[in-house]
């Protein structure tokens, strides 16, 4: 390749790059998700409801109680006790606590809204985090103690069990206890999130939109999308043992990290739109009397997750390029401190990773130098000697060592730059802090596509004159396909969030200046090889 080139959204080797892996990836999960379906969800016996609650038939009893005579009375059903829910609310949360499993109800986050404007709510048929001893929910008799703790009590099979709830305001998270005589079977929670459907499922104007579970299973942290599930579709994956449950969009999560001395099993399913995860405690053979769980409602807060636990910011999945994307994190909140905006941080935090990358692409740029310097000599060569491949290589060796000429020094930088770009991408689409968040005129939020597409048009205008600007030895077909690469990254950026929009247009208008710097030093230093 021999072109002069040296900013990521000018130089085409980066962008054939950038391209092939988006479309390498893509093609990837298609041939995974053809060769290895999703198993479908486990058939239930009973019929269940649209709130996805099993309904069992009536026994014959039920339906001709004189049939049963006497015996139907002497095998009344038992009454269950009336539910009865306790309410807490603050300046950031609003949640009610229901007798029924000591589970949480109609959890609100105050200061967070959805793109309609209403409050985000974590809501589901039965209680979040309701607890179930031998697969039946414990109906509690429950004391309120302080502000914001819940004390349940109650006997299941003449076995006692005290289960304690308290809601830490500091870190907006609950601590639960539960204390129990010996003889249960199982003890297990649950923790629901509807199923989002992303706006979009096309290539060239995906969505953003994220929806996953995610668990850590013998040290390892795991993660399945749901995202791309069909209308009613079912998903089912199990894991024997995870110190982390949760499920969660790239912004606000449900999560739960054990403390106990056993590990439960999780079973994460999709089923009537309703995305659960089931934490299951064997206690047939565990020697325990007591279970406890930290239980986490909210969004995505990087020091507040960590407050929690550590294992909480592994909810973030910024994915293979994590430890990248949390030092870029750490640097945007860090700009966005002096700045007061989330858009000029994000403006503020690519000049400084191109700044930082300048070395690199300075060191493709003289590699491209040289590699077109030497160019007719290797097209001599490779002409002279087509018919002998070993002398052709030993000859064009030695003419790129004479002019010091490396290929492979101006791909080096590309290497390095891409984890560094998708690590950026992943930091600024999937961070909470700018959820929502305007930055100037017509931008709103920043964590939503640009109304006006002003962003994606600049961007795409912007990298045309690099290329422009960039002299090329390409044959005329890949300059062609080249010049598709502005216009399939803007189509790629029409439904992306406004702040990756801006990041990217900024990287090319920096880029650009860049390009415009280096080509005049070429122009003044060497006028033969401008």
């Amino acid at each position: 390749m021999n072109q002069k080139q040296e900013s990521p959204f000018g130089n085409p080797r980066f962008l054939m790059a950038l391209a092939l892996t988006f479309f390498g990836l893509w093609g990837w999960q298609y041939y995974l998700s053809k060769k290895f379906p999703q198993k479908p969800t486990e058939q239930v016996a009973a019929a269940t409801t649209a709130s996805g609650t099993a309904t069992v038939a009536p026994s014959e009893a039920q339906m001709n109680p004189a049939a049963s005579g006497t015996v139907a009375a002497a095998t009344t059903a038992p009454v269950v006790e009336e539910e009865k829910t306790f309410s807490y609310e603050d300046e950031k949360v609003k949640f009610e606590v229901s007798s029924k499993g000591l589970g949480v109800k109609k959890f609100t986050l105050k200061k967070y809204t959805d793109r309609k404007g209403a409050h985000i709510q974590f809501e589901s048929a039965e209680g979040q985090a309701e607890l179930l001893a031998n697969n039946n929910v414990v109906n509690f008799s429950v004391e309120k103690t302080g502000e914001s703790q819940f004390i349940g009590t109650a006997t299941v099979d003449g076995k006692k069990i005290t289960r304690k709830l308290t809601f830490n305001k500091d870190t907006e998270s609950f601590d639960s206890e539960t204390e129990f005589d010996a003889g249960f079977d199982t003890l297990s929670l649950k923790l629901f999130q509807k199923h989002h459907k992303p706006e979009s499922t096309s290539f060239l104007t995906p969505s953003f939109e994220q929806q996953d579970f995610i668990w850590i299973e013998a040290g390892s942290t795991k993660s399945e999308s749901i995202a791309g599930l069909k209308e009613n579709e079912g998903f089912l994956k199990t894991a024997p043992a995870a110190t982390l449950a949760s499920i969660g969009t790239q912004y606000f999560t449900a999560a739960s990290i054990n403390r106990s001395d056993i590990v439960p099993s999780v079973s994460n399913k999709v089923e009537n739109n309703m995305a659960s995860v089931n934490i299951s405690y064997n206690l047939k053979d565990a020697k325990i009397t007591k279970v406890s769980q930290a239980i986490y409602l909210g969004p995505k807060v990087t020091n507040i997750l960590a407050k929690i636990d550590k294992q909480l910011t592994e909810t973030l999945n910024y994915g293979m390029f994590g430890f990248i994307s949390a030092i870029l994190m750490k640097l945007m909140v860090f700009m966005f401190g002096i700045f007061g905006n989330w858009g000029l941080a994000i403006i503020a935090l690519t000049l400084v990773v191109r700044a930082v990358l300048l070395p690199f692409n300075v060191m493709s740029f003289r590699s491209a130098q040289a590699m077109q310097k030497v160019k007719p000599k290797l097209d001599a060569i490779r002409e002279k000697f087509k018919d002998d491949p070993m002398r052709m290589n030993k000859e064009t060796m030695a003419v790129m060592k004479e002019n010091n000429a490396n290929p492979l020094s101006g791909c080096l930088p590309m290497l390095i730059q891409i984890p560094i770009f998708f690590a950026l991408w992943r930091a600024i689409g999937s961070s909470i802090e700018i959820y929502q968040q305007p930055f100037f005129g017509w931008i709103t939020d920043l964590s939503y596509h640009d109304p006006f597409f002003v962003f994606p048009i600049l961007m795409g205008i912007t990298m045309f004159l690099q290329q422009k600007m960039t002299p090329t030895t390409m044959d005329p077909t890949q300059a062609k396909i080249l010049n598709f690469m502005p216009i399939l990254f803007t189509l790629f950026m029409l439904t992306l969030p406004s702040g990756l929009t801006l990041y990217n247009f900024v990287s090319a208008l920096f880029g650009v200046i860049q390009q415009y710097f280096l080509l005049k030093e070429t122009k003044n230093n060497s006028p033969a090889v401008a």
